[in-house]
């Protein structure tokens, strides 16, 4: 059993569990409750499950049970050393390797950034397995491309004497006005567990590698897609021509006072409207 990074993801989800992903990589995964209600939860690019902390306690264990795996290059996932091994292929075989050992069914899928990519294809490929979709400032299915400025900015976060002020304004980047120091101590560590590998390779991902648009129509499970008030790249607009609009009976909700980590920043308001839409989907059953 690998050494967990923080003692208070213990108090949250547990001991770490392992999958073997793709190319035999040991993904890491955190169970949380042990209630009926299913969810698998994924984050996304330059954090980790622990992020999901914030959200943790608006869902009782015993109503909710919460899987929650560490994409491969940070936190106690394997860190290949090979950014070939951080393309979407990896990543979503990854997510059905920890889906298939943990053996769940009838559950809800829910994605943060390039998590959200990632449970978008989940929800392709699983079809009624997946009951209902939520979408919180998701990479669309087409990537997100960016010019050569934003591409400088983000990877002075990649390595070398930039690595930690990169990444640290990678999450500013993501939060409505100031980021409160407490809050980027909290938030830093895990962006910096992240290799340099997995780093640029999972930057590429999202911005290059990303384009399944095609499997959109294949979704069956109802959608809703949140976003940020002051999301400074994801905006409404773009969510509505690369995400609302491409899945069936998909819906965009929209939270004030927050921008990319809107699950963070608004976590009760997001705990609120997941646990609503998901409350509505059994009621119809």
């Amino acid at each position: 059993m690998k050494a967990k990074r923080s003692e208070h993801l213990e108090t949250t989800f547990g001991e770490p569990r392992y999958a073997v992903g793709a190319d035999n990589v040991q993904i890491a995964y955190y169970v949380y409750g042990h209630g009926p209600e299913v969810m698998f939860w994924q984050h996304g690019f330059n954090s980790d499950a622990e992020h999901w902390e914030y959200m943790l306690p608006f869902f009782p264990p015993d109503e909710y049970r919460i899987i929650a795996p560490d994409l491969r290059g940070c936190a106690n996932s394997d860190k290949p050393q090979d950014e070939g091994a951080y393309t979407f292929d990896h990543l979503t075989r990854d997510a059905l390797a920890v889906i298939r050992t943990e053996g769940i069914q009838d559950f809800t899928l829910l994605g943060h950034s390039t998590g959200g990519a990632i449970a978008q294809w989940l929800a392709s490929e699983l079809g009624d397995a997946v009951k209902s979709l939520v979408l919180i400032g998701p990479v669309p299915a087409t990537g997100v491309p960016v010019n050569e400025a934003a591409r400088a900015l983000f990877l002075r976060g990649a390595d070398g004497d930039t690595r930690v002020e990169g990444r640290a304004q990678i999450l500013r980047l993501g939060w409505y006005g100031d980021m409160p120091q407490e809050m980027l101590d909290a938030l830093l560590p895990g962006a910096l567990t992240w290799s340099k590998e997995a780093f640029v390779g999972v930057f590429n991902t999202w911005t290059r590698g990303v384009n399944f648009p095609e499997r959109l129509s294949r979704i069956t499970a109802p959608t809703i897609v949140i976003g940020g008030q002051h999301e400074p790249f994801l905006t409404k607009d773009f969510m509505m021509a690369t995400v609302v609009g491409l899945i069936r009976h998909a819906r965009y909700l929209t939270v004030p006072d927050c921008a990319h980590f809107i699950h963070i920043q608004q976590a009760a308001v997001t705990a609120g409207i997941v646990r609503g839409f998901v409350a509505a989907q059994a009621s119809r059953n």
